[in-house]
């Protein structure tokens, strides 16, 4: 988990809170996180989607993110909205972070099967985007999720190096993870984008 800049101090104290009891702390703070953005029927959670609109990239996508947070609002018991909800969220962000690095200059060579710069030079897009927020430690832990848990390397019929882990773009979207609809990986999906906000403006 990571603090988005979007949250108030008084969430922010209470993670602190839990980070001093000592121990295993993930299913308290996976908890916290959860409560705090589907209280109030997904109030703190539209408020984080509207801010969104301002951003030229974002601004197209919005009804897709309202979708999604209508999906989340309104299912029937019978039904996990995560399992719809967090692939398309993913989609949206692969679709974001490509966007981001066309408007930088960079471009996709076919050819070579990998990004390059403006010269012509091959880059890494991890690389690049762990570049986009060294001066910010906040936005730093949140590169780290994007980049080291949600787009981490992985290979069909391999374990993943957290095996604990169900939020892997390329283990959801190829269909070799079938048990990734959670309302935790929904969550960090959104703020992932919101990271992704605070990144692009």
């Amino acid at each position: 988990w990571f603090i988005s800049p979007s949250m108030p101090t008084s969430f922010i104290y209470k993670t602190v809170q839990i980070g001093e009891k000592g121990g295993n702390q993930f299913w308290s703070v996976n908890k916290l996180f959860v409560e705090y953005f589907k209280k109030n029927s997904y109030k703190n959670l539209k408020n984080l989607i509207e801010r969104w609109k301002k951003n030229p990239i974002f601004k197209k996508r919005m009804k897709i993110f309202r979708d999604c947070l209508s999906i989340l609002k309104n299912v029937k018991n019978s039904i996990n909205p995560s399992n719809l909800v967090l692939p398309t969220l993913i989609a949206q962000i692969d679709g974001i972070q490509t966007e981001f690095m066309i408007k930088n200059g960079l471009y996709y060579d076919i050819g070579r099967r990998g990004w390059k710069n403006r010269m012509g030079r091959i880059i890494q897009k991890k690389s690049w985007f762990l570049n986009q927020t060294l001066n910010s430690e906040l936005l730093d832990q949140a590169n780290d999720l994007c980049l080291n848990i949600l787009f981490q390397e992985s290979f069909p019929g391999t374990p993943l190096n957290n095996s604990f882990v169900t939020f892997s773009r390329h283990k959801i979207l190829h269909g070799e993870y079938l048990r990734y609809g959670r309302i935790d990986n929904t969550i960090r999906a959104f703020l992932i984008l919101d990271f992704l906000v605070e990144l692009t403006n």
